[in-house]
């Protein structure tokens, strides 16, 4: 093919997001080692043209290469998560994934607008939720996924464990995923989290303009031998990024949300408050009075 035909279809050709976001993820952990192009070309038996083109998203790597970049590259398996988190999310665990960030972090902030966050769930709670959100599941592999959850939390928390900032909205607490005595437990576990100085705990005030985080849960999960991550979620799949650009912004988003929440005090009083209605026996929607 003549080279003006060649340049011709190199301009046409659009670039794969998958391609363009590994490539990217590349590019940091091979300057944040101080590899040259040409070191990683010559380690994984390519040309440095070609490690290039991986790192500028114009180049697929293939799957069988990417555990020995990772090693050469000390990358700590977060290139081989996001390989499988870009090219194979169907095979990814997802929440154990996070599990291995969190465990290893020094500081984890994390929002929540929709539920409890998972480490924070009583065994209870947890059931209800994936009875709720999985109502294929037999009682059996829900009391599986359950117990699991309550175990990855359990280490998460340990005194030794990472430091823990969390705002959550008020719609949280007031949202009865079971009855009132699986939620008055959960109000109490959320009590004693938070006045033991384990987490350090706000509420978000319904009715609070302008709201800055609306638009679904994410953590920041920071540790001493990594970037830190960003990490946000849905309800069957979640996404992390190390990109310089999108995890400052929600560090941003976070200090809003933690500068325009309750006091750590003034939440655990309201948590308190919460509490008593569910141990008042009051109807689960009938209760909910978020100003």
């Amino acid at each position: 093919m003549p080279p003006d035909l060649l340049n011709t279809v190199a301009k046409n050709k659009k670039k794969d997001i998958s391609d363009v976001r590994f490539g990217q993820a590349v590019a940091r952990m091979r300057r944040k080692s101080g590899m040259t192009q040409l070191k990683v070309a010559g380690k994984l038996g390519y040309s440095k043209g070609f490690i290039s083109q991986v790192e500028c998203g114009w180049k697929h790597l293939d799957a069988s290469r990417v555990k020995e970049l990772d090693e050469f590259l000390g990358a700590g398996k977060r290139l081989v998560r996001l390989y499988e988190e870009l090219y194979a999310p169907e095979r990814l665990d997802w929440q154990e994934q996070v599990h291995v960030l969190q465990a290893g972090a020094d500081l984890i902030r994390q929002y929540s607008c929709v539920l409890i966050p998972g480490n924070f769930q009583t065994k209870d709670y947890a059931r209800a939720v994936f009875a709720a959100g999985a109502p294929w599941l037999k009682g059996p592999m829900i009391e599986e996924k359950a117990s699991t959850r309550f175990e990855r939390a359990a280490r998460v928390l340990d005194e030794d464990g990472p430091q823990y900032h969390v705002v959550l909205d008020d719609v949280v607490v007031h949202r009865p995923v079971a009855g009132n005595a699986v939620m008055r437990d959960q109000i109490d576990a959320l009590i004693r989290l938070a006045t033991t100085g384990r987490v350090q705990m706000q509420l978000y005030r319904w009715g609070t303009l302008p709201h800055s985080g609306p638009d679904g849960p994410f953590s920041l999960i920071a540790s001493p031998s990594a970037p830190e991550v960003l990490h946000t979620e849905s309800v069957y799949l979640g996404q992390t990024t190390d990109e310089p650009h999108m995890v400052r912004s929600f560090v941003s988003l976070f200090s809003r949300l933690q500068a325009n929440a309750r006091s750590v005090r003034d939440s655990v009083d309201y948590l308190r408050q919460v509490k008593r209605k569910y141990e008042d026996g009051e109807p689960a929607v009938a209760q909910v009075n978020l100003q």
